[in-house]
């Protein structure tokens, strides 16, 4: 039995701009946790009130250079972060980004808090044309920790003193085509623990989807190939089809194939599945499910028919 009373509160102060060019900014960010839990390991079994907080200060310089018609934008940043307390093990796996490093509150889990005293660096490059319009943004970080805390997700790297070294790459061809890149860099800076590759491409009626992950380490353990196929039949209709290859077992995992009817305040759709496993003694599974969305209220799922 688990009950939970969570208040989040987050301050940021007005920009500090000194003469150099750099601003600063003040982060704030408290944490309230009231809970009341029975046979739960990782709690204590009376009432409890827990108050966390984070206090961060964060610099960057926007340098800026016009060259053939773009204008070119490198903003280095740093986060100095500082946490007093202790948390509880976090196993709640996740991924460590670049926006993620720069935040204040970075666990994935609203019962936790992460503690401790650490440092973001990075920086943001940026390519816009004479529009204004965003052709080009990579951005890239790494955490550096005081000491290390075993009590962050290993999935993270956060645990360590020094974290993966991560980055995210969008690039923009065309109107129609778009090219993304996100990778985990080991803090040997010659291992990569995590690839993800992604290319859309885009063309009127028709969209064309294709990814592909690799995860190593800590991160993870899986290689896929993933492709989606969407059909705009008419502005209130949508056909598609997905479907995702292990790259490791060199087998499908399943393929989806779903209608959507599509208006400003409806989105109902029929979607059939066929899964597969990796035990040779089971057959795939085949499921059709019904889902309805009411913009804004949110979402109604029938329970899925298999066979």
């Amino acid at each position: 039995y688990t009950n939970f009373l969570i208040n989040d509160f987050d301050w940021n102060y007005n920009d500090i701009n000194f003469e150099s060019g750099i601003k600063g900014k003040i982060l704030g960010n408290l944490k309230n946790i009231n809970y009341e839990t029975k046979n739960v390991e990782t709690y204590k079994s009376r009432t409890t009130n827990e108050l966390f907080g984070a206090l961060g200060f964060l610099t960057e310089l926007t340098m800026q250079k016009n060259l053939a018609g773009s204008n070119h934008f490198l903003t280095p940043k740093t986060l100095f972060r500082y946490s007093p307390g202790s948390m509880r093990k976090d196993l709640n796996a996740f991924r460590l980004n670049p926006t993620k490093a720069f935040n204040l509150n970075r666990l994935e889990n609203m019962n936790n808090y992460e503690t401790g005293l650490s440092s973001t660096i990075g920086f943001d490059y940026k390519i816009k044309n004479d529009k204004n319009n965003s052709e080009f943004d990579f951005s890239i970080a790494q955490v550096i920790n005081e000491k290390e805390n075993k009590k962050m997700p290993t999935e993270s790297s956060l645990d360590e003193k020094l974290s993966d070294l991560v980055g995210h790459t969008d690039f923009k061809l065309n109107d129609n085509v778009n090219l993304n890149y996100s990778f985990s860099l080991d803090q040997n800076y010659n291992d990569f623990n995590y690839n993800e590759f992604g290319t859309s491409l885009n063309y009127n009626k028709i969209n064309f989807d294709f990814s592909y992950l690799q995860e190593n380490k800590h991160i993870g353990n899986q290689e896929y190939f993933n492709t989606k196929i969407d059909y705009n039949k008419s502005q209130n209709s949508l056909i598609s089809i997905e479907t995702k290859r292990n790259l490791i077992t060199n087998s499908a995992e399943f393929y989806n194939l779903s209608y959507e009817y599509l208006n400003d305040c409806l989105r109902a759709g029929l979607v059939y599945r066929r899964e597969f496993y990796n035990d040779s003694e089971l057959e795939p599974e085949n499921s059709l499910m019904f889902k309805i969305t009411l913009v804004p209220f949110g979402n109604i799922n029938s329970p899925s028919f298999s066979r």
